[in-house]
């Protein structure tokens, strides 16, 4: 139980990070309240179960240390900027009833986005590699390596509820100017932290 411990330790990291899957984590609880939000962490909850499990399994060339493929780095660039761009000029719709049909496929619509946002964000592989080669160096077991990525997980999805929880608590304090300029800006920093990514691609 030692290793899950050490895990709860080292999540506390990637929960205190503020990157593209934070911001835009507090935008959805803002906007689609706290129940809606969970789609989204369970989406990344499941991309980076699956990060995680290809890079201990060394299934993926990340794992060893090297650079990152080009297409994550593209990817992920053009992915934020698009994202970037949505928040920045989304238009406030009067709040109406949702039907069935369109709540379902607004929970479809973020666990897919949480999905996109991490699996081809190249800082995210970079992490989990990380994570993962420093649970093969020391622990000798299967068993010890599992529960400490197990305590990495569970760390990151406590302090996402939280986050979502948090951030939706906090829409009734926030008018709808302050909410607009809030996601104005959200979306210009998602925005630029893709055109860094591609920046520095071309420039390597």
């Amino acid at each position: 139980m030692i290793a899950y411990f050490i895990g709860l330790s080292a999540g506390l990291v990637p929960s205190l990070s503020t990157g593209p899957v934070f911001l835009t984590l507090v935008q959805n609880a803002i906007d689609h309240g706290f129940k809606k939000a969970l789609y989204f962490i369970v989406g990344v909850a499941l991309t980076d179960t699956s990060i995680i499990l290809l890079t201990w399994l060394g299934l993926s060339q990340i794992s060893d240390g090297s650079e990152p493929p080009a297409e994550l780095s593209i990817g992920g660039g053009i992915l934020l900027i698009l994202f970037g761009l949505v928040f920045i000029f989304k238009k406030e719709k009067e709040q109406k009833p949702a039907a069935s049909s369109s709540s379902h496929l607004q929970k479809f619509g973020l666990f897919t986005q949480a999905i996109m946002l991490n699996a081809i964000n190249p800082i995210i592989w970079g992490f989990w590699a990380a994570i993962s080669n420093y649970a093969i160096a020391e622990f000798n077991d299967t068993t010890s390596e599992l529960l400490f990525f197990a305590g990495v997980l569970n760390m990151v999805w406590i302090t996402d509820v939280l986050k979502a929880y948090y951030a939706q608590k906090l829409n009734k304090y926030l008018n709808e100017k302050f909410k607009r300029y809030l996601r104005i800006g959200i979306g210009m920093v998602l925005a630029v932290l893709g055109a860094k990514l591609l920046v520095e691609y071309y420039l390597m």
